[in-house]
């Protein structure tokens, strides 16, 4: 019975203490506060309600405009605030958090959990930024930061060579910059370095195109004008009478040039249109007698600038005449004095009589080029003297060969003029005089179809060589006669194209050689071909 009194005391007594706890317990921790102990962050929002912790942690925590994220990027600094991506504390989920410390999953406080102080740091809640904006942020500092590749130059000025290498440029990775900044705004860092990416020029060197151009603009480029066939030059002659230069300067050159980027490399173009306004400054300059032929003048020009070389060849032309007939002309004798077959004047004059031209009337002296169809040989030419009846080859201004030559007779004359190695035959054969020609190389037409040559002493049918005693005089048909020997040498020289000028007027033919002269010839109607 004592036993069981002293349980019922303790029991009573056990209650009166719980009840005296709970009742200083509500008493000290109203159910709607946050316990004693808690902060959030240094904010000590113990004791209140969580509208009260609400308006401390506004006033408390620093403003979203004050906090941020600075980025440093190609030696600057950009400052990126929560105001201006959109994070923010959550302070209502904070003050929640505060007020859920000490508390079980119901909100109440365990009893013994009341009974001490928490000292608990509750760390702020964050509404995170919107990527959205973090990445108009990070666009507007790329903008910025972008700094366009600068590809090289290359320039005239004058004749001198401006060059400049390329710059890179630099721009951020614009997805790499928003993913990092946005993990330094969630996990609280003050700073973050971004790195700009290289951006390389798509032309980082002006090479080879600056080599190619201080080649051309190295020394002068210059036009070499080769006359041989009108005498001499008016302007720039040169030694010799028959070449003149003009000179481009560097300065002038340039114009002539046009640099591109194309891909990874500067290009360099000629504008041929410069050169022919050039050429056509130059042309009034290469004298009256002569015509500068500028199209096919411009390719050799641009070749010669494309193989690197400073100097081309003009091409030049020469004009018709106009001639006002005189007492006692005819056609064969208009011909003959401008150095050039009858033929050639009633191709040139298609309207006229040939037989009955008057005094006053013109005439078109055809231009000496259709005499010489083929350019010519460089530095070969050959020289026939009619008066001396002599032969002399010349490789540019040294004789390589002396000969005698016989060449036409009073009634058929050879033409004196300028000519050239029109074609090569081993044998020719003369129908028009039955006779073989060895070595021929024919130098003009007489007639259409009828070519006047160089050839070696004509033989018979029957092996007979005609001429034989006569070489020195004139003895043939209009042809230039060798020895033999002498022309097998000459034909192995002589190239198509090669010059042939023939001067003077040669000497009456002899008596004793007018059986020669009186051999009756088929006319042409009975075969034609080249001729002695």
């Amino acid at each position: 019975m004592k036993t069981a009194l002293r349980v019922l005391v303790v029991l009573l007594v056990l209650m009166l203490v719980i009840f005296a706890v709970t009742t200083w317990l509500a008493l000290r921790h109203p159910a709607d506060t946050i316990l004693p102990g808690v902060r959030v962050q240094t904010i000590d929002v113990s004791g209140l309600t969580v509208d009260e912790a609400v308006t401390a942690l506004t006033r408390g925590l620093p403003a979203p405009e004050t906090v941020g994220v600075d980025v440093h990027t190609a030696g600057q600094t950009w400052r990126i605030t929560w105001a201006d991506v959109g994070q923010q504390y959550d302070v209502r989920a904070t003050a929640r958090a505060a007020y859920n410390v000490g508390r079980d999953a119901d909100g109440n406080v365990p009893l013994f959990a009341g009974l001490r102080e928490q000292n608990e740091i509750v760390a702020p809640l964050i509404i995170p930024a919107d990527p959205a904006r973090v990445r108009e942020a990070v666009a507007r500092i790329a903008a910025e930061v972008e700094r366009r590749p600068v590809d090289a130059r290359l320039t005239f000025n004058g004749g001198n060579v401006v060059a400049a290498d390329g710059q890179p440029g630099q721009r951020l990775n614009v997805e790499d910059a928003v993913a990092r900044v946005l993990q330094a705004l969630t996990e609280g860092v003050s700073s973050v370095e971004l790195a700009p990416v290289a951006v390389p020029p798509q032309v980082a060197t002006p090479e080879p195109a600056r080599t190619q151009v201080q080649a051309w603009l190295a020394q002068p480029f210059t036009l070499v004008v080769d006359d041989p066939l009108t005498g001499e030059l008016l302007e720039n002659e040169l030694p010799g009478g028959h070449r003149a230069e003009f000179a481009a300067l560097p300065a002038r050159i340039a114009t002539w040039l046009e640099t591109r980027g194309e891909r990874e490399s500067i290009r360099v173009y000629v504008d041929a249109t410069q050169i022919k306004a050039w050429l056509e400054e130059v042309a009034p300059q290469v004298g009256e007698e002569r015509l500068l032929d500028i199209d096919p003048t411009l390719k050799n020009v641009l070749a010669a600038l494309y193989e690197g070389q400073h100097r081309a060849e003009a091409h030049i032309r020469h004009p018709d005449r106009i001639y006002i007939v005189q007492p006692g002309d005819t056609l064969s004798l208009i011909a003959f004095n401008h150095h050039m077959p009858r033929y050639q004047l009633e191709r040139a004059n298609p309207d006229i009589d040939p037989g009955a031209i008057d005094v006053g009337q013109e005439i078109v002296i055809p231009s000496i080029d259709v005499m010489l169809p083929y350019p010519l040989t460089p530095g070969k030419r050959i020289e026939i003297d009619l008066p001396k009846q002599r032969m002399v080859v010349f490789e540019y201004d040294t004789q390589v060969y002396t000969f005698t030559v016989s060449t036409g007779i009073s009634r058929t004359p050879t033409i004196p003029g300028q000519f050239q190695i029109l074609f090569k035959e081993d044998l020719a054969f003369a129908q028009r005089w039955r006779l073989d020609m060895p070595h021929f190389m024919g130098i003009y037409e007489e007639a259409e179809g009828f070519f006047n040559g160089i050839h070696e002493l004509p033989t018979t049918h029957y092996g007979t060589r005609l001429s034989r005693g006569v070489l020195g005089y004139p003895a043939s048909f209009g042809c230039i006669i060798l020895d033999e020997g002498d022309a097998k040498m000459l034909f192995d020289w002589a190239e198509i194209g090669t010059l042939v000028r023939i001067s003077g007027y040669a000497p009456g033919t002899p008596s004793w050689q007018q059986t020669l002269a009186d051999l009756a010839p088929l006319t042409p109607e009975e075969g034609g071909g080249e001729g002695p």
